[in-house]
């Protein structure tokens, strides 16, 4: 019996060695930025916070389950093969007077790179980035120039933790639910979704590696000349700079919104626009200082959107309250280099409101792409036969072909 006892024993050990031995190691490199001298610049509040947020982001990736081994880049023994880093690609302040207040948008993007540490080039991106919107009743500071530059470091440190203490603003709450935050106490912020991110990364060896990701992103002249503050709308405060209408920035934002929603809810990485990538490829900046070339992969599929106009209207009114409906307006093209499905779509969110109340029209044109956005991913998961003809320009059967053939490419990039 004693002897049974010590085989099972054994056999049991050798399979835990056997399996805790055959994960690959990984090197864990942490937070990265361009190293663009130039574009230093554009991360003030990312290079203020960092030295805090890095090594709390390895120690909650560290301590998450993961099909595989994580070291972290200089104590790493021999052997590891890929490398993982979070490379961010874009902080922004944006907004200022709009009615009686004062409003700003603060978003940080980033997207998690799995790389081959031989040849540098990249297997996986999966885009991550949080967005959030802050109120000012004081509009005496709503410029750039006046802004509070502490409370802006304050308010994208909470972005990273996912806290909402901003009403309580001081130096102890800078103090409190900042710099003394620790894991136990943060909530559900951009570390967290990294860190899912990073865990759930598959990191098998594939014979035959495919890419899919954003492709070109168009806009209307007529939706152009929305954004830009024609037909009865201001231009668009959140991508409005000293020279008007940031096209760029909204195509960014149009990009990684897409690229995330539909990674997340199909679990597949999609690749997006690297900003300050030339020829293919990305140079990357260590903490350290050392910097590193990637190169970025070519696009075997891709979406290919064209933001093709806004509509607002109002669709229903009592004595007291509205309700009003912002149309947005789409075309998505998917699939590879020779040819392309495409489906027109379009959303209506509504929105109920108190007469009288103040409203942020392209808040919510925002929310009503966003909600298009996400509608779109569920149909590729699972083809609905009601949304298909009230949202796309398809019938249902031609429809469901489109979505099946996106899901079926989709599967071969996993």
């Amino acid at each position: 019996m004693r002897s049974l006892t010590a085989k099972i024993f054994l056999s049991f050990f050798l399979f835990l060695s056997i399996d805790i031995y055959s994960e690959e190691a990984i090197t864990w490199g942490g937070y990265t930025i361009s190293a663009k001298s130039k574009d230093k610049d554009l991360f003030p509040n990312f290079n203020a916070l960092k030295e805090k947020m890095a090594p709390m982001q390895y120690q909650l990736v560290e301590a998450m389950d993961k099909p595989y081994l994580l070291s972290p880049r200089g104590l790493a023994s021999t052997g590891q093969t890929k490398s993982i880093v979070v490379a961010f690609d874009k902080e922004r302040i944006t907004g200022g007077k709009l009615g009686d207040v004062c409003l700003w948008q603060y978003t940080i993007t980033a997207q998690v790179i799995l790389f081959e540490l031989e040849g540098m080039n990249v297997l996986q991106t999966h885009p991550v980035g949080r967005s959030r919107n802050y109120v000012e009743q004081d509009v005496s500071s709503c410029t750039t120039e006046k802004r509070d530059k502490e409370r802006d470091r304050f308010r994208f440190c909470q972005i990273f933790l996912g806290l909402e203490t901003d009403e309580n603003y001081s130096k102890a709450e800078v103090q409190n639910n900042c710099n003394n935050i620790t894991l136990i106490n943060s909530g559900n912020g951009l570390m967290k979704e990294i860190g899912h991110v990073v865990s759930n990364l598959g990191i098998s060896e594939k014979k035959n590696i495919r890419f899919a990701g954003i492709g070109n992103i168009s806009i209307t002249d007529r939706a152009r000349a929305i954004l830009s503050g024609k037909e009865d709308f201001i231009s668009h405060p959140f991508f409005t700079n000293e020279s008007g209408f940031d096209e760029q920035s909204y195509k960014d934002w149009i990009s990684q919104y897409i690229a995330k929603t539909i990674s997340s809810t199909l679990s597949v990485p999609l690749v997006v626009p690297f900003a300050g990538s030339v020829g293919g490829k990305v140079q990357l900046k260590y903490s350290d200082g050392t910097a590193i070339d990637l190169t970025l992969p070519e696009l075997d599929y891709s979406f290919d959107i064209a933001i093709r106009g806004f509509a607002k209207s109002l669709m229903d009114e009592t004595p007291k309250r509205e309700a009003w409906v912002y149309g947005s307006y789409i075309t998505m093209d998917f699939g590879g280099l020779i040819s392309k499905q495409s489906s027109k779509v379009k959303n209506g969110y509504v929105l109920e409101t108190v007469k009288g109340d103040f409203i942020n029209d392209w808040r919510e044109f925002d929310n009503s792409i966003k909600e298009l956005v996400k509608e779109y991913a569920k149909q590729i998961e699972k083809t609905e036969r009601k949304w298909i003809p009230q949202q796309t320009n398809m019938k249902y059967k031609e429809g469901k072909r489109y979505f099946e053939y996106i899901k079926e490419t989709l599967e071969q990039v996993k």
